[in-house]
């Protein structure tokens, strides 16, 4: 709006070819007049360094007298920019320095440098008097030409620049389809100052370019800031400098601006590098984590074998430390310590480990292969078959150095299945107490345990077990009575199983067998134990309920 146009400090008198400075002579009220004089006689002819239209001398109410623009003049940035104060004084002073004796040899070398580049248009090369008019607006770059299908206008900084000064050149050449080159003098990247900040994040690029004077041809120092990555992987930068022949600058058409190296992209690039590297240190590490912890659980189950090996070697009747230590493994310590254990056929024999071990076990190795197979952290296939046929199983029965009572529980614990040779072996072996039969129905009975861990329970309470499956088959099981004789076989089941009764009761009149009971009992034998059953009851005991629920939920629902 031209608010601060009184303070225009710097005219150019064609007719003198001179700088006048309005500090100097206007300070002096009558040389001040003088100049107005001379100005009005047409001895001097004023013209705007910045835009090169005509000024001439006003004064105002208080005769202050100033550089004006004419009345009609298009825009320049000092007449129409909104500049403050103190972004005029500072212009001024970029134009007086446009005036130096270093400015004018940079301007000159550069145009003459340009001349033998090929590709630039020689008679297209202009110094300090290309007035490039566009939409009104109007700049004076310090060197113009034309290079192939381009544009190329030159800015020569030797002080600093307002922001509002860089962006006005910035703008009004890129909406022109020129490429703009700032040349910095006497630059220091380390100490940058608000100038040079301010040019190094107009573009993604952040190159700075000072003429290099060393050559006879035309070249750039760019100094430009180089990412990389260090050992450990964290992006740094630091600025690089390099002298650039014209050839080997490229071209930004969105930005219309030059650069050497993209630092912007190639940031990006180290960035996308980085995130790969941190990548493979997190798997190097989490590789190197998982190492550790297969050597750690190695080294543990390594251990723990070797303490099996002595106890056994040792005939030990005492496993409690080893199943302690096996307690506290992880499941990730558990699967280490199973593929070392290698519990499988052995490849020459195609012999099970554990057929193995009862084939040739005696009385003192039964606590190992109780361990073996109560510790549920080892595991072990009880149902596997060596290259015969033969099942652990079997191989119980057919040692006769070894009491089947435990081995042949922990193979049921661990979900052991009878087959039809296993039966026929157990039933074919003498047994004079008959309890062969006993045995198999037994075993059935944990094999139909969908919960394995009362196994234990259903052996202490076998004997229950063969009444309520008497009762419910209509067989006597288990005892040495008579097909017949059920009288005998109930009076028996009130006697010494009293503490369950609720469990008998309960399966003989389900199953019918009470109401027999009663026909059968003509000595009422039954009725007097039952009667004085109830008189003195004993208080129920229910740790086989788990079992009964198991086994019969029929019955125990019906309740």
């Amino acid at each position: 709006m031209g608010n601060y146009e009184r303070l225009i400090k710097i005219a150019f008198d064609k007719i003198s070819g001179e700088i006048l400075n309005a500090d100097e002579i206007f300070y002096n009220k009558k040389d001040a007049f003088l100049i107005r004089r001379q100005f009005h006689e047409d001895k001097v002819e004023l013209y705007c360094c910045e835009c090169e239209q005509r000024l001439h001398v006003s004064t105002s109410k208080h005769d202050r007298l100033h550089f004006k623009h004419q009345p009609k003049a298009d825009f320049c940035i000092l007449k129409d920019g909104n500049l403050s104060p103190q972004e005029v004084d500072q212009h001024n002073k970029i134009l007086v320095a446009k005036e130096s004796e270093r400015h004018k040899k940079l301007k000159n070398k550069i145009a003459s440098l340009l001349q033998n580049v090929k590709g630039v248009d020689n008679a297209s090369i202009s110094i300090d008097n290309k007035v490039i008019i566009k939409n009104n607006e109007r700049r004076r770059p310090d060197v113009y030409c034309k290079y192939l299908d381009k544009e190329l206008v030159f800015e020569i900084q030797l002080s600093d620049l307002s922001l509002r000064y860089i962006l006005s050149r910035y703008d009004f050449y890129r909406q022109n389809k020129m490429f703009l080159i700032w040349i910095l003098d006497n630059f220091d990247v380390h100490k940058q100052a608000q100038l040079e900040r301010d040019i190094k994040y107009l573009t993604k690029y952040e190159n700075f370019f000072n003429l290099d004077e060393n050559t006879k041809e035309f070249s750039l120092n760019c100094t430009y800031k180089f990412p990389f990555l260090t050992d450990d992987n964290s992006l740094l930068t630091k600025w690089l400098n390099k002298s650039i022949p014209f050839h080997e600058l490229k071209f930004d058409s969105e930005c219309y601006q030059i650069y050497y190296y993209n630092f912007g992209d190639n940031k990006t690039l180290k960035e996308k590098e980085q995130w790969q590297n941190a990548k493979q240190i997190k798997e190097v590490e989490k590789i190197k984590i998982e190492e550790d912890r297969l050597s750690a659980a190695k080294y543990k189950s390594k251990r723990i074998i070797q303490e099996i090996k002595i106890l056994r070697e040792r005939k030990s009747q005492y496993f409690g430390d080893v199943i302690l230590f096996l307690s506290e493994l992880n499941e990730f310590e558990k699967d280490v310590f199973n593929s070392m254990l290698n519990i499988k056929s052995n490849l020459k024999s195609k012999t099970p480990a554990l057929n193995q071990w009862i084939k040739t076990a005696t009385q003192e190795d039964i606590a190992f292969i109780d361990f073996v197979l109560n510790c549920n952290e080892i595991d072990i296939d009880v149902n596997e078959r060596d290259f015969e046929g033969k099942t652990a199983f079997q191989e119980i029965y057919l040692n006769k150095s070894i009491g089947k009572y435990l081995p042949i529980k922990g193979l049921l614990k661990r979900g052991y299945q009878l087959i039809t040779e296993d039966e026929a072996l157990a039933v074919s072996i003498p047994d004079l107490s008959g309890e062969n039969n006993n045995d198999l129905i037994l075993y059935k009975l944990c094999m139909s345990l969908s919960d394995k861990s009362m196994i234990d329970i259903a052996y202490k309470y076998s004997k229950l077990l063969f009444i309520i499956e008497s009762a419910k088959h209509a067989t006597i099981m288990g005892f040495s009575y008579k097909p017949n004789e059920w009288i005998a076989f109930a009076n028996n089941a009130i006697q010494h199983y009293s503490k369950h009764w609720e469990y008998i009761e309960i399966a003989f009149k389900s199953s019918g067998l009470w109401k027999i009971l009663i026909q059968l009992d003509g000595k009422g034998t039954f009725k007097k134990k039952i009667t004085q059953f109830y008189l003195d009851m004993p208080e129920q005991e229910y740790d086989f309920e788990g079992v009964f629920r198991d086994l019969y939920p029929e019955l125990a629902f019906s309740r």
